[in-house]
């Protein structure tokens, strides 16, 4: 059983979308929040039914216009029952299929405005009294000591206190956590550079003594500034591939000279063989191309996902180094080319 929230930071984007897919599909998630989508109500529907159409999605656009909630679970796993909708939250009902368990979860996106978020904690103390088993995630927009914000400028202490004692009244913690301890920088160099834990899990006391193995896992962030939050509750054969035109062919600088080729060499016999083997020749010929260019994809993306999640870990450790913000850049922008790929 896996839960995530993710602060995307514009979902408008198809490297996004399909990112976002990735992540739910590739670590089995049950119940997701997608957050700061940016994404307008009338672009909202379309965007869910060719990207998450597999899934049951409700967000909070009554509240706001924005849309800064996407609740996401797979109905196959899990039935939702959203409960509370508010421009920060979105409060609801978790029924786990396998195992018939029943917990309340909350998706939070808090504002950046303190007194907003004031709002906030006030609506999450009157939730904790309705609430048996019960876990929050998502950006909290604000740190829970000056340790988990690095900066020129220091975190408003103000801030730091109003939040704990939201914390302490509701009787909730944070989950044990891996992963990036920062969870969000604002990706500007030298003294502009902000660091800070923004994103986490956090449980009462009847949800780890139910779910003592919960654990959160904080993941680079890869396409987003923000680290997808991954909380873990509880812990085939091969197809063989067939010939598919990929769109990314098109754009290679040898795909018009390759099918011009293929096509022109000579071929005796009917009309209807020569038409049938002038196609096979041309599949055979951009078959040829796209082991010398695209040779399995889905690894390189994977390897060079692999080195960005590691730049970005080693910038945890090292936040000034002009080297690896350069890396990450590099990185960044051969990463959206094989996606795109």
């Amino acid at each position: 059983m896996r839960i995530a929230s993710w602060n995307i930071r514009g979902g408008n984007d198809p490297l996004k979308q399909q990112d976002a897919l990735t992540f739910l599909r590739s670590h089995r998630i049950d119940v997701f929040g997608l957050l700061e989508t940016r994404v307008k109500e009338k672009n909202a529907l379309k965007i869910v039914r060719h990207v998450f159409k597999e899934y049951k999605v409700v967000h909070n656009y009554k509240e706001h216009y924005n849309g800064r909630i996407w609740l996401i679970w797979k109905p196959s796993s899990v039935t939702v029952t959203p409960l509370l909708f508010n421009s920060q939250f979105i409060h609801c009902e978790v029924l786990h299929h396998a195992t018939d368990h029943r917990f309340h979860v909350t998706m939070i996106y808090a504002s950046n405005n303190a007194r907003e978020r004031d709002m906030l904690w006030s609506h999450l103390i009157n939730i904790k009294n309705t609430v048996k088993e019960w876990l929050l995630l998502g950006d909290f927009n604000v740190v829970r000591t000056v340790d988990e914000h690095v900066s020129k400028t220091p975190a408003h202490l103000a801030d730091i206190l109003d939040f704990n004692a939201c914390l302490l009244q509701c009787e909730v913690d944070d989950v044990y956590g891996t992963g990036s301890v920062l969870t969000w920088n604002n990706k500007q160099e030298d003294e502009g550079q902000v660091w800070s834990k923004l994103d986490r899990a956090l449980a009462n006391s009847s949800w780890l003594t139910t779910f003592p193995a919960t654990s959160a896992n904080f993941l680079t962030p890869g396409i987003s500034d923000h680290s997808p939050t991954l909380v873990t509750v509880f812990e085939d054969q091969k197809v063989p591939a067939r010939f598919s035109f990929l769109n990314c062919w098109i754009e290679h600088p040898d795909y018009h000279t390759t099918v011009q080729n293929a096509w022109m060499e000579p071929v005796t016999g009917s009309l209807q063989f020569k038409l049938f083997a002038k196609l096979k020749n041309v599949k055979t010929k951009l078959t040829s191309m796209h082991k010398n260019n695209f040779t399995d994809i889905s690894s390189q993306i994977s390897s060079c996902k692999d080195q960005l999640q590691q730049c970005q870990q080693q910038l945890q450790t090292d936040l000034h180094s002009m080297a690896l913000l350069d890396q990450e850049r590099a990185l960044l922008a051969q990463y959206v080319q094989l996606k795109k790929d």
